[in-house]
């Protein structure tokens, strides 16, 4: 069956039963990719918006090239024990000035996120927006927080409802031009549970 993609003709090959058994590589493999799309499909807003200038050269979607660089990259350990490596998780990629000295705590009314509002020597503005995600480790479970606050603004506040519980958290942002046609490297921080 054929198709049109990105302004190319494709055709679609059927799939063909191999009878072989399944190396550990191959195991592996499937493992790694269950693990990171089990992470990346709730993100797909952030990652349309986060991958998309990166992606339109290379004639591939912004969610194929999240997977690409996070399967790679983003996951650490030796088959059947691989995890996500938090810390090189990427939900955006761009030459914006990114999030610097980005931190977060829980308060007695939500979440505290801060960063360094410099720019340093890349390209940014004290107007440009941050979009959020915070990840729950214990109810396994997303929250998005698009366009939280200005650069310039250099902390906000998450407010919480009956859903958060001050749990250990993960937290991965990135800023957006005020034009919006630039976008950052995503940022991670860590949130221990509040005790």
């Amino acid at each position: 069956m054929g198709y049109k993609w990105k302004g190319l003709d494709v055709i679609r090959g059927l799939p063909r039963k191999s009878h072989k058994p399944r190396s550990e590589a191959r195991l592996a493999n499937e493992q790694a990719m269950k693990l990171i799309m089990s992470v990346l499909t709730p993100l797909k807003l952030f990652i349309r918006m986060g991958f998309r200038y990166a992606a339109e050269p290379l004639n591939m979607s912004a969610f194929n090239l999240a997977l690409s660089i996070n399967k790679k990259h983003a996951i650490k350990g030796q088959y059947p024990d691989l995890e996500i490596d938090w810390d090189n998780l990427q939900i955006s990629k761009g030459n914006l000035a990114g999030i610097k000295s980005l931190a977060a705590e829980w308060t007695d009314t939500g979440l505290r996120v801060s960063w360094d509002t410099d720019t340093g020597n890349a390209p940014g503005h004290a107007a440009d927006l941050l979009s959020l995600a915070v990840y729950s480790t214990s109810e396994d479970y997303w929250w998005p927080f698009f366009n939280a606050a200005t650069r310039d603004a250099g902390e906000c506040e998450l407010s919480h409802d009956k859903d958060w519980h001050s749990f250990e958290a993960h937290v991965v942002g990135f800023s957006v031009s005020y034009t919006g046609d630039a976008v950052s490297d995503s940022r991670h921080v860590h949130v221990p549970a509040r005790s």
